[in-house]
């Protein structure tokens, strides 16, 4: 496949195998080695690359997605051998040692504070905490992101724009047969291929997608990116819902006020799925195509009531999302069909919401189980009304509606959801793997609930502070 894209202010055109990870093409066919490889699925940042000067994992992207764009890895920052503050900054503080996470360190640093040139401490642990060293404690690493000064930074002679001439270079493939990888930019371009390849992957973020190449756990005969179609992003409000967009990032969706105004639930559970690198990239729709039982937006998604709209050329459908979902991995999809958007219900004023998992660790982690609820409660404290969704403790995301309505009237406190939570494991049906055990799984589900009045407790005296 030709690929034509500008790296390092250079203008590159490439025969190259349109599947190859973009990791390989910019390290070992063109030889930048700035471009690490640590773990390869995304949890450990080596590999972060600016692309259109925000940082993306190029160990989840295909060769063909450079197509297009403007990429920068660390040896296109210093300009006529002067550093980048940035590089300075590392080097001052002593924030290098081995070197291998550094790359990402800093083009993540760039990116962030391009968008925050004033940071504060935690914001600057909360931006790198998708960026893994194994040699420091951090600390000289946030000393020196707080300590740039980027007006030092010398203008690139290139700017952007193409130097030098053009770079043109072929790339044996690795592979017998490349997959092609399509990026239509349209609905309509779209439909004519998914009838031309039947057999294609659809893909957006490829947080998942490109995992699985790599371990052969799927093998497509052709992949369609669907990143370009502007129709497939956004988020409209509706007097009564609110559309979301299926190709809308996890990152988009927590900087919109509607989600956090309206869904709060979602908004929590969106902050505790992956790095702000794997939010950049994942969006909605993939995380409910996967149909993980561990997937962070599901049981938000379900006890809010959200629907799926799913469309071909034929037209379009909704389908309630727990009904959409049909076990581990399996949807309600129909070839030629894509989830398009996510529809919302507003939820009625004064509910409380709240979303909480527990996994191996506090960050990127997936869930061993999760609990998101939404809970109405009268002025003397009793539940008038009472969703519960759990997530891996089970196919899918479950729900039991006689035991939301059996706490109807009850006060709204421990030993009221206590006297639900033996009920709540019986049903659960979790199974022991390498994270936890099925035992575990049904503890945890129950224990989930008995935190609820605690932390509203506690989220109503944080409003209350913020309001004096």
């Amino acid at each position: 496949m030709k690929i034509e894209f500008q790296l390092n202010g250079r203008a590159v055109c490439l025969d190259a195998p349109a599947d190859r990870r973009a990791v390989d093409l910019l390290r070992e066919d063109l030889g930048f080695t700035g471009v690490k490889e640590g773990c390869g699925a995304g949890e450990c940042g080596a590999c972060a690359v600016l692309i259109n000067g925000r940082t993306r994992l190029s160990c989840l992207m295909t060769a063909a997605q450079l197509s297009g764009q403007r990429v920068t890895t660390i040896e296109g920052l210093s300009e006529n051998g002067t550093l980048h503050p940035v590089q300075k900054a590392f080097m001052e503080k002593g924030a290098v040692q081995c070197g291998f996470c550094t790359p990402g360190m800093i083009l993540t640093t760039m990116d962030f504070l391009s968008r925050n040139p004033d940071p504060r401490r935690p914001e600057a642990a909360a931006a790198l905490s998708g960026n893994l060293c194994r040699c420091t404690g951090y600390e000289k690493i946030l000393d020196a992101v707080l300590s740039v000064d980027l007006k030092q930074a010398v203008p690139r002679s290139g700017s952007g724009e193409e130097t030098a001439g053009t770079r043109s270079v072929t790339v044996d493939s690795k592979e017998e047969n490349p997959r092609p990888v399509f990026l239509p930019e349209s609905l309509e371009a779209l439909w004519q291929l998914l009838a031309a390849h039947p057999e294609a992957r659809v893909f957006s973020g490829g947080t998942d997608l490109l995992v699985w190449l790599r371990s052969k756990k799927i093998n497509p005969r052709a992949l369609v990116c669907l990143d370009r179609i502007d129709a497939l992003r956004g988020i409209v409000e509706h007097p009564k819902e609110v559309w979301i967009g299926a190709g809308t990032t996890h990152e988009a969706l927590l900087e919109a006020p509607a989600i956090a105004r309206f869904f709060p639930v979602l908004a929590q559970a969106l902050k505790t799925l992956g790095s702000p690198h794997i939010r950049r990239m994942g969006t909605l729709g993939g995380n409910i195509v996967t149909a993980s039982p561990a997937g962070d937006t599901l049981p938000p998604l379900v006890v809010l009531g959200a629907q799926v709209v799913l469309a071909s050329g034929n037209g379009t459908r909704r389908l309630a999302l727990d009904a959409f979902i049909h076990g581990p991995g399996k949807t309600a999809l129909v070839p030629g069909e894509i989830v398009s958007g996510i529809v919302i219900p507003k939820p009625e004023e004064g509910l409380l919401q709240h979303f909480e998992k527990v996994g191996l660790r506090k960050a990127m982690a997936c869930a061993v189980a999760s609990l998101a609820a939404l809970l109405a409660i009268s002025p003397d404290g009793r539940i008038e009304k009472a969703r519960f969704a759990w997530g891996s403790v089970g196919p899918g995301v479950l729900r039991f509606p006689d035991i939301e309505a059996s706490l109807a009237g009850r006060p709204f406190s421990r030993e009221s959801l206590d006297a639900v939570i033996p009920a709540v494991r019986e049903r659960v049906a979790p199974i022991d793997d390498v994270r936890a055990s099925a035992e575990y799984r049904r503890r945890v589900a129950g224990n989930l609930m008995l935190r609820l009045p605690t932390v509203f407790t506690s989220e109503n005296e944080e409003k209350n502070d913020g309001t004096r």
